[in-house]
């Protein structure tokens, strides 16, 4: 959700380190490591950042403006050439995956889910906390992280609320509250319909390399980091917030809700079944290369709306999409071809590789700079505009040591999505915003997940994809 209530010198400074970043790349002079255009480029881009970063804008707004300064700034010739990105289909892939959560909230599919866990669970509160994460991660993987969040975010509400768990003073609620929208990043990160972030990553390994990473790769490649940072990260915070025991009874509003939704309606049949076709036809697509992720979401999406499954509506589906990011993705895929084109890319790679951290080896190489950009986001939660500078980078110095493309891809989507030390991106100030919970309580919880995730990256990518040869 973008925040419209932002102090006005917050606005006026990000205004003005954009002029600032556009001014100052506007005097330099071409060389032979980079040219003028390279150099006004990585303004614009810089610019882009300071504007999201204070919210001086509205996404949308800023997005927009940033590809006008393209043509404007002689960067490009023509506005054509600057808006590149909003013609990817990857661009289509994210509006069309957002029908998905629509249609899985309008059925009691995760009512019956979270009730087969307490099942499980009992009142055993950390075995709680550990089916809520590991049913939050399943669903995240088909799912955007902010629905997937908010679905089981009206669930443990239920449950804390007929425990009495007050906020600030409930250990249950915390562990609750912080493990909902990490398992949501974490499971995020096993597909490609996981989360945008991987599409973007998709697109721009696209831009740069001319390849692609396959819907069944990704997952191949993915999933084993997804199943050991769900129970990594479960640990850490039950181990840390120790959450206190809760009555059985406070479990009965949700056998409540299962036991009222026992019958399947033939909505949920049909939404269910689309959405299992969908993820079959993604792993096909492994060896029918025109079922791609986008073809086979815009099927998907257009047999919503079919006579007789009449799934969703189009003021429905309208309402679903958020817009502003949307123009964000499309911008930021316009201005990593961009930077690309005009050498920008090639000269921070450069760059990076004279500052000498590439004499280290690559694991060592590898894992600081994923470490860098992981904290990079940790602050500035912009994770598309970091994928779009950073991708080109790494993807050019990976090169240099003979490491597929597709290690950089996917580790820094993976990176950029999974972050656990603060909420400040949008998944997890919904948990936060319910009072449960503060900075240093998700701080202390996820210093260890981080790195964790950070080594697991390093260590597994430059494996697993060799192994396969993607």
């Amino acid at each position: 959700m973008e925040n419209t209530d932002v102090p006005m010198p917050k606005r006026l400074i990000g205004i003005g380190l954009a002029i600032v970043c556009i001014a100052v790349s506007m005097m330099v002079p071409a060389s032979e490591a980079l040219s003028h255009q390279g150099a006004v480029a990585l303004g614009i881009l810089g610019a882009l950042v300071c504007l999201w970063v204070t919210a001086a804008l509205p996404l949308g707004v800023t997005a927009l403006l940033v590809v006008v300064l393209c043509p404007v700034l002689g960067v490009v010739d023509g506005l054509g050439k600057a808006i590149g990105g909003f013609a990817s289909p990857a661009l289509l892939f994210i509006i069309a995956v957002f029908s998905m959560p629509v249609i899985m909230l309008k059925t009691n599919w995760g009512v019956r889910l979270i009730n087969a866990l307490i099942g499980w669970t009992g009142a055993n509160s950390r075995k709680l906390v550990l089916g809520f994460m590991i049913a939050t991660t399943l669903v995240s993987t088909v799912m955007s992280d902010v629905p997937c969040t908010v679905l089981f975010l009206g669930f443990a509400l239920t449950i804390l609320k007929a425990a009495d768990a007050k906020p600030l003073q409930s250990n249950l609620g915390r562990c609750l509250m912080i493990g909902i929208p990490i398992a949501a990043v974490t499971g995020g990160m096993a597909t490609p319909a996981g989360s945008s972030f991987n599409v973007v990553a998709m697109n721009i390994l696209q831009q740069a390399t001319g390849t692609s990473i396959s819907f069944l790769d990704w997952a191949i490649v993915a999933l084993p980091v997804v199943i050991v940072m769900t129970p990594i990260s479960w640990f850490f915070i039950t181990q840390l917030i120790k959450p206190e025991p809760i009555a059985d009874s406070c479990l009965q509003g949700i056998r409540d809700q299962a036991a009222s939704a026992r019958k399947i309606e033939a909505y949920e049949i049909k939404a269910i079944l689309i959405i299992g076709a969908m993820l079959v036809l993604w792993i096909v697509g492994n060896w029918i290369p025109v079922l791609n992720a986008t073809v086979v979401a815009l099927i998907g999406l257009t047999v919503m709306f079919l006579p007789g499954m009449d799934l969703l509506s189009w003021k429905e589906f309208q309402n679903s999409v958020p817009w502003g990011i949307v123009i964000m993705c499309g911008t930021i895929m316009s201005m990593g071809g961009v930077v690309e084109a005009t050498g920008g890319a090639a000269f921070l790679a450069n760059a990076i590789a004279g500052s000498g951290v590439m004499g280290l080896g690559f694991f060592a190489a590898f894992a600081i700079l994923l470490a860098l950009i992981y904290l990079l986001h940790t602050v500035c939660p912009i994770g598309v505009a970091i994928l779009g500078i950073f991708l080109p980078i790494m993807i050019t110095l990976c090169a240099n040591f003979g490491v597929s493309p597709a290690v950089p891809t996917i580790a820094l989507a993976v990176v950029v999505a999974g972050n656990y030390l603060m909420p400040v991106n949008p998944t997890v100030m919904l948990t936060y915003g319910e009072g449960y919970y503060t900075f240093g309580d998700m701080f202390k919880t996820g210093i260890v997940p981080s790195i964790a995730l950070v080594l697991i990256m390093a260590a597994w990518m430059p494996f697993i994809v060799g192994l396969m040869g993607i």
